[in-house]
């Protein structure tokens, strides 16, 4: 019998709002491929999310800096 794979959402609530976490980690990583960069180069992806000021700050591969918005 195969296993069921479980469905997942991590959501993050602030301020009466709301975000995907999910979705901001697959913006990061268009950004990534924007970038003319290939997903098997992607070695490390740090995504630090800071609701407060409404963005969520990247480390990829421990070199490229960028911030996306949450809201």
């Amino acid at each position: 019998m195969a296993a069921t794979k479980t469905k997942q959402q991590l959501i993050l609530q602030f301020d009466g709002q709301e975000v995907d976490l999910s979705a901001v980690e697959a913006n990061v990583k268009q950004i990534w491929k924007d970038a003319g960069k290939k997903m098997t180069d992607l070695a490390s992806l740090n995504i630090y999310v800071k609701p407060q000021e409404g963005k969520a700050y990247y480390v990829i591969n421990g070199e490229v800096e960028g911030a996306v918005d949450l809201f």
